[in-house]
């Protein structure tokens, strides 16, 4: 399974094993399969029929939040459950023994960055400028931006339309670094689109 194409191996895996405990992670990386490909229908599927299994399992809870942060309206408030869920989880998680605490720290720093800024976008579209502020910048706070320039390039559309401009641009300019060329030229476009103070 781990070899291979996760949705097509994953299709298998469910067919030959569905009684398996493993369906869990093959869950989880058929769901993110899907997102890479862009289908966030098969997506949120893949993630929903996971946390079936183990509804409080944080990872698919914020990859739950952050596919339905970037859908329509109907979607936002299953988007701030998912997320609201996932940090209140993960303020009482424990390291499981056979994960070093340095390395647990990082992956909750993660998870909680990711589930702030799906929370920053659905305030951002329900026009709470000051809400979607603070989450974004919570997410921040957790120190995993560099990993994930997503949160800059939202924060600093953000303060693209609310201000401060030169805040807006040193994020932009952040998101512009990234590896990930869609969002590096959405992240360059909208720096072309900021006036210069």
């Amino acid at each position: 399974m781990l070899d291979g194409p996760a949705i097509e191996k994953g299709l298998a895996f469910e067919r030959a094993f569905p009684q398996s405990a493993l369906r869990l992670p093959v869950f989880e990386l058929q769901a993110r399969a899907w997102r890479d490909r862009g289908d966030a229908r098969r997506a949120i599927a893949a993630a929903a029929a996971g946390l079936v299994i183990a509804p409080d399992y944080v990872p698919l809870l914020v990859d739950l939040a952050d596919l339905f942060a970037n859908g329509g309206s109907p979607e936002l408030e299953r988007a701030s459950a998912a997320a609201a869920r996932a940090l209140l989880l993960l303020e009482t998680a424990r390291a499981p023994a056979r994960i070093p605490a340095d390395a647990w720290a990082v992956a909750v720093a993660r998870l909680r960055a990711r589930a702030h800024s799906a929370l920053g976008l659905v305030r951002f579209k329900q026009e709470d400028s000051a809400g979607a502020r603070r989450e974004f910048e919570a997410a921040l706070a957790q120190g995993a931006a560099e990993e994930n320039p997503a949160i800059h390039y939202r924060l600093g559309r953000l303060l693209a339309s609310i201000g401060p401009k030169a805040e807006a641009r040193r994020h932009l300019e952040a998101a512009a670094l990234s590896g990930n060329k869609p969002l590096r030229e959405r992240a360059l476009a909208a720096l072309a689109e900021l006036p210069h103070e």
